[in-house]
């Protein structure tokens, strides 16, 4: 009898023992795992500044992120995220330091940076999970910040509060010369309206030095609204002397003026304007204009030069980089100091150096629509200056980030960019 219950005793101590280990071991996600708490560990560690996709499945990269942060906290590294690993992460979010986002230029070192940034080389390494101090042109550093992020510390044990710790992160980016705020969107796949929004600014003119706060979120409710209103606020024709603009966010008088080809005092007059107040979603009467809105069709532009794509619109792995990022324009291998031409009349907005694409010239074409062109050896056309479809703005080359003579060519609508080809003869 003793005997009997002694084993009762004995199962049930081992059933005990098994459920705490099954508890203590409930979460564990690992290579080849999908799923959401797969997706929670990627939110958390791309919130901590790791280079991860938070897509729910569980890939190398994600292994070795966990391995890399398992490896900083001491903790046993085996790429495995179990409890103990997932508990840690929730713990560091829970208070971020923001930081600025640096694009290496050439020339650059790690200690200058650090120096410029008031930082160390061991404190930017450490934040970016560098086992060099070796860097290359074109690679984004994240700078850390003094000041210091409180996040709700409450309920962080789901994904969705991982998307809410995400959004309280600041990114702060400094204006460098030659930059303009489309670029800057375009190269951080942000939609310009929610970098307007999230400075409080009340056109897109910004200058070297200037410090940008970039909006860390998901960009596609914003592409929606951004899509409508470009679509709401497109510019009617009435009579064969005047046109009806409707004003968008950001629009100024200038720009307007510009647009059309006539003068700031033209458009006060023909609306009865005392100062250059606008609103938007208000409409201006545009009269003794030079030009009219510029259509956006096929066959509105012609090729800028002739040769061979070499890269087409869309997701690609870049060349130098060697990640996945989306490329906004066409390009078209030709030799160097190949004549490049205007793809359709317009006002030139740009005409030098810009950060990643080097020589630039971006040509304002109306109802916001723009053509770029990029790492050109020269540029030919001032800044300012009226051009005519065909003719001369640059020489072709292979200034900024690239890895061979061609032609960055891009086409933007209200700062959004479209696939050239879709436009093109």
């Amino acid at each position: 009898m003793e005997k009997n219950n002694y084993l009762t005793t004995l199962i049930i101590l081992l059933v005990f023992l098994l459920s705490i280990t099954i508890t203590a071991s409930a979460f564990q996600v690992k290579l080849n795992d999908r799923g959401r708490d797969v997706m929670e560990i990627q939110k958390y560690l791309k919130i901590l500044g790791y280079n991860v996709s938070p897509d729910g499945i569980f890939g190398k990269g994600t292994e070795n992120s966990v391995k890399n942060f398992q490896k900083s906290q001491n903790l046993s590294v085996d790429g495995i995220a179990g409890d103990n690993t997932r508990q840690l992460l929730k713990k560091m979010i829970s208070e971020k330091v923001s930081y600025e986002l640096y694009v290496v230029d050439n020339g650059d070192t790690l200690s200058g940076i650090a120096r410029s940034r008031n930082s160390s080389v061991k404190k930017i390494m450490k934040f970016n999970n560098m086992s060099s101090a070796r860097i290359k042109p074109g690679q984004d550093l994240k700078i850390p910040r003094d000041k210091v992020v409180k996040a709700d510390t409450q309920n962080q044990s789901t994904v969705n509060s991982a998307n809410n710790e995400a959004e309280n992160v600041k990114v702060y980016y400094t204006v460098r010369k030659g930059d303009t705020l489309s670029a800057i969107a375009a190269r951080r796949n942000l939609p310009v309206e929610e970098i307007m929004n999230a400075n409080n600014l009340s056109s897109d003119f910004i200058k070297a030095g200037q410090e940008l706060v970039l909006p860390i979120i998901d960009s596609k409710a914003s592409n929606k609204n951004v899509k409508k209103e470009a679509k709401n606020s497109q510019k009617q024709s009435t009579t064969a002397d005047k046109i009806v603009h409707k004003i968008r966010r950001g629009d100024a008088l200038s720009t307007i003026a510009r647009m059309y080809g006539t003068d700031v005092d033209t458009i006060r007059r023909a609306n009865n304007l005392n100062g250059d107040r606008i609103v938007a979603g208000e409409e201006l009467i545009i009269t003794d204009y030079q030009r009219g809105p510029f259509n956006l069709a096929r066959n509105s532009l012609i090729w800028p030069v002739n040769g061979r794509i070499t890269s087409n619109f869309g997701w690609r792995t870049h060349p130098i980089k060697k990640t996945r990022l989306f490329h906004n324009g066409l390009d078209i291998a030709v030799p160097s100091r190949t004549p490049v031409k205007a793809a359709a009349g317009g006002e030139v907005v740009h005409s030098g150096w810009m950060n990643g694409f080097g020589y630039t010239v971006i040509i304002d074409h109306g109802r916001g629509v723009e053509t770029l062109y990029a790492h050109n050896s020269k540029v030919s056309v001032a800044k300012g200056s009226m051009v005519n479809k065909g003719q001369q703005v640059a020489l072709s080359g292979n200034t900024g980030l690239s890895t061979g003579p061609h032609l960055h060519f891009g086409v933007l609508q209200n700062e959004k960019p479209l696939n050239p080809k879709n436009y093109l003869p």
